[in-house]
């Protein structure tokens, strides 16, 4: 495993307390969330079988397949709850099963916004409902990877306070295009030049990766399914018959179609906005090495 073991955040004051406001109202939301889901508005937990979490790295393609995986009819998927944060901030398991459907189906009835001010709505599915509730989950795979980081005890949490399934959704884009994102996307320190905050942003991503290893560690390489965005692209017919064999729910013919007529034609190549620096090349290609996942990958590839 490689030696990356830290996430350096620059980030806004604003930024910071947004998040503890955040841990705030969503603690006060799972403490609430019986009185909002009343009726024939209360989802059956009892046949709840898988919890689903996306980790890895943000802008590398989970949002989207969050959005498909949400208009299966036996899956309920948030978008950017965090999940494992939820938890570790001291909300129950059933608490957050009810606040992880509450906030799916608002999310669909904005429009299933994802990045980039991308719509993933998905015609004729189930987004914003379903018909058996078998799976339910959250995709933030860069924040549940830093959580896992920072707090080494959150899988053992993870474990004791969920009682179902647990699988992992890894979604890949080649490195250089996500490191390339998140270098254009995140602030540089004060004073710092380019090349450091490039080689920062390569520290981060290869961190985030130890997240992964954990997760295989703690529950075994067959709990986590790694997605390659660019195969997903190439092929999604076949890749989501693939993701829904891993979560033993049916590929329906319909919804396979649909999913798949949304899904980009070709892939953004984001790392040809950057001069890599050569040596910086090497440094991802060498510690590519000690992930499995990434092994396909070159800057040309």
């Amino acid at each position: 495993m490689n030696n990356h073991s830290k996430i350096e955040l620059v980030e806004t004051r604003a930024k910071r307390i947004q998040r503890y406001v955040a841990d705030a109202r969503y603690l006060l939301l799972g403490i609430a969330s019986p009185l909002f889901l009343r009726g024939s508005d209360s989802p059956d937990l009892g046949g709840l079988q898988t919890f689903c979490c996306f980790v890895g790295h943000g802008r590398s393609g989970g949002t989207l397949v969050g959005a498909l995986l949400n208009a299966h009819p036996n899956i309920v998927m948030s978008n950017e709850l965090n999940a494992l944060r939820r938890l570790h901030t001291g909300m129950s398991a059933k608490q957050l099963y009810r606040v992880i459907y509450l906030v799916s189906g608002r999310q669909v009835q904005r429009g299933s916004k994802g990045g980039g001010g991308y719509s993933y709505a998905v015609a004729s599915q189930w987004q914003g409902r379903h018909r058996e509730l078998r799976i339910i989950g959250d995709r933030k795979a860069g924040a549940t990877a830093y959580e896992i980081v920072c707090n080494p005890e959150l899988l053992t949490t993870l474990q004791q306070k969920v009682k179902l399934e647990k699988k992992f959704i890894h979604v890949i884009r080649n490195p250089f295009d996500t490191i390339t994102t998140t270098f254009h996307k995140t602030l540089s320190k004060a004073s710092e030049e380019s090349d450091s905050h490039l080689s920062r942003e390569i520290r981060n991503y290869f961190a985030r990766c130890t997240a992964v290893h954990k997760i295989e560690e703690k529950f075994g390489p067959r709990s986590i399914f790694h997605l390659h965005h660019e195969q997903l692209i190439a092929d999604p017919e076949s890749q989501l018959r693939r993701l829904c064999q891993f979560l033993n729910v049916d590929p329906c013919t319909d919804y396979i179609q649909a999913c798949a007529s949304i899904v980009m034609k070709s892939p953004h190549l984001s790392r040809t906005s950057l001069k890599w620096p050569e040596y910086q090349v090497a440094e991802v290609m060498e510690a590519m090495r000690d992930c499995h996942w990434l092994t396909s990958y070159t800057l040309d590839s």
